[in-house]
């Protein structure tokens, strides 16, 4: 569209193919290619139209995704692509995911880590059937032929981004935004819904995208977003023009959203780029660098025309029938048998009701009907007219029975009173409950064992309590003993018979011991105090029970009646202070005839090849140096070439060892080899080959061998001689031309044939040569002067044929 300066639309520019336009058949117009490709241009493009604008886009049936380890397949299928083009997959395909993102993480450095990969489908065109086309003479060999069909196509790609599938997006949120509308008996005004329609659904659209700020926002993975902005509050459709507000929505989705939402996939002028055709199949979820998921959940799916006109023209049997009986929070003038539950409440003071199932007498109803009668509740105590449950509120004329929970009163407690349970008896009837109080009294004191508190009930409902003795501050209680976990603090304590202390004794007077202790204080297993001993190595002690209490104590082992520090308990067993050079080693009980083991001083001592010495440096720091300088090394040499052994050592061990293996099953190589003293079968005049039955190298001369180093050369100088004939193995051309390369499975040449030709001509071919990469479509080789080819048959292709392994 050019400037708006004029009252119509300026044209697009002249372009090759325009799909707007069709050929004007005339009589006498000559035709010519251009005008063909024309037409179908505008064919094609004309049902692209119709299907992207009418249909939409998405999954018709099949192509669904599984991931097999790191193979993905899919399954055979049809979809309709965004631009409108139909896509058949007519085989099962599969690939490789994990080569496919080890190739790509090694072309983006620093890429990596836990990945979403996108199977992606687009629409191709493959070209076939090639066929001789007129021209000048002498012209290049793609020249001499053309495709006379063109295929539709797919292709299947993996991606780390996602098919742009914002129109579909869009379309979902509108619709779910739109139903979420709510309907009513009123509504606001025709004007006010389309207005707040045409400022929200832009809004609405923008919540499908993961960031709506962005300049061109990325769509998720698969799906909406969770939740969409709910419409406004006072935003109501009344339901007598339900169909003339979906209407005005739907007119702002095709006049102003729709043409937004579709700049990515519809036609665009050749100036512009490509659009985003391909359609998402699949999301693989990549952790830890492997697939582990396939997500299709969400994807763009299309259903066809005929199982929606199904799902439209169904009985509804599963919806709610209007006749039905329905008892509401709220009445609903649509439903003509509903009860209204709300009136009834505000009829009867909101109180709870009763359901009855009673006989239906309403117009149109069927003999024998039933429908829900909705009977008030009565205050307690009921029995009322109406004989509704009983309930419980305020203002009731008896208190709540102490069966259903409550107290039974209904007189309000003093301070200090108690609820005091009455038994059942013969008098008060059934238990209840009295107001009663606590009342202190001395009791009568029982004789010999009792509990702490009496509890004195016959006076209910006035309990009396009083403790056995008086515990009051004056008071002086006897108990028959005493024990104290807590702190202990007294000013003068009088203990005549055993006291037990669990937690703290904390005493202002003196502290008096049976006997004088002159040492440290230690406990047995009794508890009982005494003096602790110096430890004097005797270990039999220390199993008698009760065991004697002992400790180390400074300069303990000097003495007579002293020990070392025991082994179990942290020293070292030894009261000899050590010599120089000498270190603590652990010993066996074979040694130092102790059970377990020992400590012993040994003294480090210089070998023939290690020095030991004892050094201090500048400061006050010591060294013990172990030192193996000065001991010569073990020295490996390894007799012959360099090239034939090596030699190496690994501490103390030497090895040696050739340069390539040399064993009975080993193939070294060697740039020469001179052979001595061969073994003559059956002729000293034969050739050098292998004898299979004892693994020898021996002369021979077999009948009809030949001399591999002389190779047959057939040399090509007229025409007739353009063909391959069994038996060739160098090929020299003279003359310009085509050699046609025969199948090697049709003509019995087999696998592996090795075929060279050179051309010592300006124009020379070679026809019906493979590729490993597409073997379906044989390619041909032009050879110019003094260039050369070779050719190996391969018979395990799909189509078996000629492969290059090199040129020249």
């Amino acid at each position: 569209m050019g400037c708006c300066t004029g009252s119509t639309f300026t044209p697009a520019p002249d372009a090759a193919l325009d799909p707007m336009q069709r050929v004007n058949y005339t009589f006498g117009m000559v035709l010519g290619v251009d005008d063909f490709r024309q037409e179908q241009t505008y064919l094609m493009a004309r049902d692209d139209r119709l299907l992207r604008e009418l249909v939409g886009y998405g999954t018709l049936r099949g192509l669904t995704v599984t991931l097999q380890g790191d193979q993905v397949r899919v399954s055979p299928g049809m979809a309709l692509m965004p631009d409108g083009r139909l896509v058949a997959v007519p085989a099962e395909q599969c690939a490789d995911v994990a080569r496919w993102r080890e190739t790509e993480l090694a072309a983006t450095p620093g890429a990596g880590g836990d990945q979403t990969i996108y199977v992606r489908l687009y629409a191709a065109d493959a070209s076939g059937s090639p066929v001789p086309i007129p021209g000048e003479p002498c012209r290049d060999e793609s020249e001499l032929s053309a495709d006379a069909r063109i295929a539709d196509s797919f292709r299947l790609d993996f991606s780390f981004a996602a098919p742009d599938a914002s129109e579909d997006l869009a379309l979902r949120a509108v619709v779910a935004w739109i139903r979420s509308i709510k309907v009513g008996p009123n509504g606001v005004t025709l004007t006010e819904f389309c207005d707040t329609v045409r400022a929200q659904l832009a809004q609405v659209i923008a919540t499908t995208w993961s960031d709506v700020h962005a300049p061109v926002p990325q769509p998720p993975v698969l799906g909406l977003p969770g939740t969409l902005p709910a419409p406004p509050a006072g935003l109501r459709i009344p339901r007598a023009q339900l169909a003339e507000y979906y209407a005005a929505a739907f007119d702002v989705w095709v006049q102003l959203v729709r043409t937004a939402q579709m700049t990515h996939h519809g036609p665009v002028p050749v100036a512009q780029a490509l659009p985003e055709h391909g359609l998402l199949l699949a999301a693989l979820e990549v952790q830890a660098g492997k697939a582990q998921a396939v997500h299709m959940l969400g994807r763009q799916q299309l259903l066809h025309q005929r199982l929606l006109q199904e799902w439209l023209l169904r009985d509804g049997s599963q919806d709610a029938p209007r006749e039905a009986h329905f008892v509401l929070g709220k009445g609903d003038p649509e439903l003509d048998h509903a009860q209204d539950l709300q009136a009834d409440f505000a009829e009867h003071n909101q109180a709870m009701t009763r359901i009855d199932i009673v006989g239906d007498n309403t117009d149109g109803a069927l003999p024998g009907a039933t429908k829900a009668k909705i009977v008030p509740a009565v205050k307690w105590p009921g029995g009322g007219d109406g004989g509704g449950p009983d309930y419980y509120g305020p203002g009731m004329t008896q208190p709540i029975p102490v069966a259903d929970g409550g107290t039974g009163q209904n007189l309000l407690p003093q301070t200090g009173a108690l609820l005091v349970g009455r038994g059942a008896s013969d008098e008060t009837g059934q238990a209840q409950f009295e107001l009663g109080s606590l009342v202190g009294a001395a009791l009568t004191k029982p004789v010999g064992p009792s509990s702490n508190i009496l509890v004195d009930l016959a006076l209910s409902p006035q309990i009396r309590l009083d403790t056995v003795q008086d515990i009051g501050p004056q008071a002086h209680p006897t108990f028959a003993a005493l024990d104290v976990t807590g702190m202990l603090t007294v000013d003068h304590l009088v203990v005549d018979t055993e006291v037990d202390v669990h937690g703290g004794l904390s005493v202002t007077g003196e502290v008096t011991l049976g006997a004088p202790v002159s040492s440290v204080l230690a406990t047995d297993a009794q508890g009982v105090v005494g003096a602790a001993r110096v430890w004097d190595g005797d270990e039999s002690a220390l199993t008698q029970e009760p065991p004697i209490p002992y400790l180390y104590a400074p300069g303990q082992g000097d003495g007579e009646s002293g020990a070392a520090v025991r082994v179990v308990d942290g020293g070292t067993g030894l009261t000899r202070r050590p010599q120089r050079r000498q270190v603590l080693v652990g010993a066996d009980p074979e040694v130092t005839g102790v059970q377990g083991g020992d400590y012993v001083l040994a003294t480090l001592q210089s070998g023939a090849n290690i020095d030991i010495r004892l050094e201090r440096d500048e400061g006050e720091d010591w060294q013990l140096v172990i030192d193996a300088a000065a001991v010569a090394p073990t020295q490996v040499v390894a007799t012959g070439s360099p090239s034939s052994l090596t030699a190496s050592m690994d501490g103390n061990v030497a090895f040696i060892d050739t340069a390539q293996p040399l064993h009975l099953d080993a193939r070294p190589a060697f740039a020469g080899l001179s052979l001595t003293n061969l073994e003559v079968e059956p002729a000293p005049d034969g050739l050098l080959g292998w004898r299979e039955k004892d693994q020898q190298v021996v002369l021979t001369r077999g009948g009809g061998s030949t001399d591999i180093t002389r190779w047959p050369v057939r040399y090509i100088r007229q025409r007739d001689d353009l063909v391959y004939k069994d038996g060739d193995m160098v090929l020299v051309a003279l003359i310009s031309g085509g050699l046609k390369l025969p199948s090697p499975k049709e003509t019995g040449i087999g696998d592996g044939r090795v075929l060279v030709v050179t051309s010592a001509t300006e124009k020379f071919s070679l026809d019906g040569i493979g590729s490993a990469t597409d073997s379906t479509s044989p390619s041909t080789m032009p050879l110019g002067i003094g260039q050369s080819c070779t050719l190996i048959s391969a018979l395990e292709l799909p189509v078996p044929g000629w492969l290059v392994i090199g040129r020249s």
